[in-house]
């Protein structure tokens, strides 16, 4: 048997998931600097299909370990939301979400991690995972690594799940986009700090929404342009795709041919899956996220904040440790909050999709309290059902805020 390089903690996947259980553990037990490894296929800054929205909450973790945000952003402060039924708009108000590019905020957060003692291992993509009664050995592109515990942070084709879990079924979606040039002047994003999202797609048989958000290239503005469609079992074509993300920005100059444009997998929740065994821990896409918006960040840094304190928990002597990990995931604030998503998803992308968007236009303060709830603002999700319910009546009813 090879010599493998021994450490006390191995992540594979050097993204936010992996790198935010990294912060997290070494915040709280500074003895493992230099002892948690990071294997990352590729090497930052790396290119990365994704929107890259940092919501409130992700903003607030960054800041409670100590990572500045040194990256060009847009924020916005301000949404609108067309569907079938009619436009909703979210007037300016507090930040929504600050879009980065996420080649330079994986990058950065990568370099916080260095400097906070995590050692990444680039350029070393992981070939085979063996979990064995006392540790875990990972076969790589650079050689044999062992360590006690594994989290796979390794994207939404994790090699770790497949190898340790064996999925019986799988929940990924499908996003497609693009980069468009624009001015700052006469583009609405940029002079209104405003997303824009699409859910008119529905009818056409999307199971998701079409959005458009300002970003910098090179410190230049540009819109990402992008559809999402959550349907598992018969994924759409861009024959279907790129036609309705057209239609629902008409006025931009959108292409129609496919090559301009780049897809990539969404991994949403699947409450019945599982997302930790004897030494194996899932987090971030390798795990899932929302099913409604496909948005993973935020629950790349609340799953990294749970796999730290599972595993410090663990590395005390607390076998039981990675199963209260999986019952966190499945029936914590964060698996509630999914599971709802889920819900959501399953009714507004729907047969009857019309009565869920009419109803989601009944009230302004519902759409914002909404909004507040997604976005994790005041930790409003992590409320529980009864009393959320009983501030929504409050500020619906009687017109008063929901703070």
């Amino acid at each position: 048997m090879s010599s493998a390089e021994q450490c006390d903690v191995l992540i594979a996947g050097a993204g936010p998931a992996g790198l935010a259980a990294a912060l997290f553990l070494i915040k709280c037990r500074p003895a493992l600097a230099g002892r948690i490894f990071a294997l990352e296929k590729a090497r930052h800054p790396r290119p990365k299909v994704c929107a890259g929205g940092l919501v409130p909450k992700t903003l607030a973790a960054l800041d409670h370990l100590g990572v500045p945000l040194d990256v060009p952003s847009v924020e916005v402060i301000a949404g609108t939301a067309r569907t079938e039924i009619g436009s909703v708009i979210l007037p300016p108000g507090d930040v929504l979400c600050t879009i980065v590019r996420r080649d330079q905020f994986d990058s950065s957060l990568a370099a916080a991690a260095r400097r906070a003692g995590v050692r990444i291992v680039e350029n070393c993509r992981v070939d085979q995972v063996e979990e064995g009664a006392d540790s875990v050995r990972v076969r790589s592109e650079q050689g044999v690594f062992e360590a006690p515990i594994l989290i796979g942070a390794d994207g939404s084709g994790s090699r770790v799940r497949r190898a340790i879990f064996n999925p019986d079924r799988e929940f990924i979606g499908r996003g497609l986009m693009i980069d468009l040039p624009v001015s700052a002047e006469s583009s609405v994003e940029f002079r209104d700090h405003i997303l824009r999202f699409d859910f008119a797609c529905v009818a056409a048989g999307v199971r998701g929404y079409a959005w458009s958000f300002p970003c910098l290239i090179n410190g230049q503005p540009h819109l990402n342009i992008g559809i999402y469609d959550q349907t598992a079992d018969r994924p759409l074509s861009n024959k279907l795709l790129i036609p309705e993300l057209r239609k629902a920005f008409a006025e931009l100059d959108i292409p129609g041919d496919s090559q301009r444009f780049r897809a990539f997998p969404i991994r949403w929740f699947d409450a019945e899956a599982r997302f930790a065994s004897r030494r194996v821990l899932l987090a971030g896409d390798a795990a899932g996220v929302d099913p409604l918006m496909g948005e993973g960040i935020s629950y790349a840094f609340e799953h990294g904040r749970a796999a730290a304190g599972s595993i410090s928990r663990f590395l005390d002597g607390d076998r039981n440790a990675l199963t209260d990990y999986d019952h966190v995931l499945r029936h914590g604030s964060i698996g509630r909050k999914l599971s709802r998503l889920a819900f959501a998803a399953r009714k507004f992308y729907g047969p009857r999709h019309r009565i869920y968007f009419r109803m989601a236009h009944l009230s302004r303060k519902a759409q914002q309290i909404g909004v507040n709830w997604y976005n994790g603002a005041r930790m409003l999700d992590e409320m529980p059902a009864r009393r959320l319910i009983a501030r929504w009546i409050t500020a619906v009813l009687l017109r008063r805020s929901v703070r």
